[in-house]
């Protein structure tokens, strides 16, 4: 026989845009500019919401393996766009294995736009 409260474990459930604010930036702040852009702002209107934080974009992580010809995006275009939701917040960036000169000075410019 069945406790009741294993009965109750089964029967709710939980709906992730019911999660707080901080709760979901929480969820983000562990992923990568990649999979945010990617794959987690299309999980729901909140998480949309939620990824267009500049707060979101304090820390820009485009970690990959080096292989970017295995790559279906342009990461040089999607840091562009990551950078650009930071709107001026942004304190660390991580651009290894694909920055380039042209892309650092565009960070540089844009920042130096926002903030001045």
């Amino acid at each position: 026989m069945m406790s009741e409260s294993s009965d109750r474990r089964k029967t709710i459930r939980r709906n992730w845009t019911e999660l707080p604010e901080k709760a979901t930036s929480s969820i983000l702040s562990r992923l990568g500019a990649i999979e945010i852009l990617e794959s987690s702002q299309k999980v729901c209107m909140k998480w949309r919401k939620v990824s267009k934080d500049p707060l979101t974009w304090r820390k820009i992580d485009m970690h990959n393996d080096g292989d970017l010809e295995d790559m279906d995006y342009d990461l040089e275009e999607m840091c562009r766009h990551a950078v650009v939701r930071s709107a001026g917040n942004l304190v660390d960036i991580n651009i290894e294995y694909f920055g380039t000169d042209e892309l650092l000075e565009y960070i540089t410019l844009f920042l130096l736009d926002v903030l001045i």
